[in-house]
């Protein structure tokens, strides 16, 4: 699997669990949605689709650009089996979401 592709997969699960399990939180005039986790923070911004994943470090920046989904920064490391260990209770939604299991 490419890079690319790995990105927007975490994406997809970094979306869920913020999506399940994450909270309202305004920053300024923006509000995002934010989950905290073990070592991790999803910061997501339902208007505009930008989402930063930290680990210790931003480790991954998806942005929408005009329509689609652009990766700014991936980076491989421990987080990605944090993120899908903290994702796999939320399964069952992934089917219902997707009619398929990531």
């Amino acid at each position: 699997m490419n890079d690319e592709k790995r990105a927007l997969d975490l994406y997809e699960l970094a979306l869920s669990l913020v999506e399940a399990k994450g909270v309202p939180v305004t920053v300024g005039t923006t509000t995002l949605r934010e989950y905290r986790g073990g070592t991790l923070i999803i910061h997501y911004m339902p208007r505009s689709g930008h989402m930063d994943v930290w680990y210790r470090r931003k480790v991954l920046t998806i942005n929408r650009w005009k329509g689609s989904l652009q990766v700014t920064h991936y980076g491989r490391g421990d987080w990605e089996e944090e993120l899908e260990a903290a994702a796999a209770p939320l399964k069952p939604y992934l089917l219902s979401r997707s009619g398929t299991v990531r």
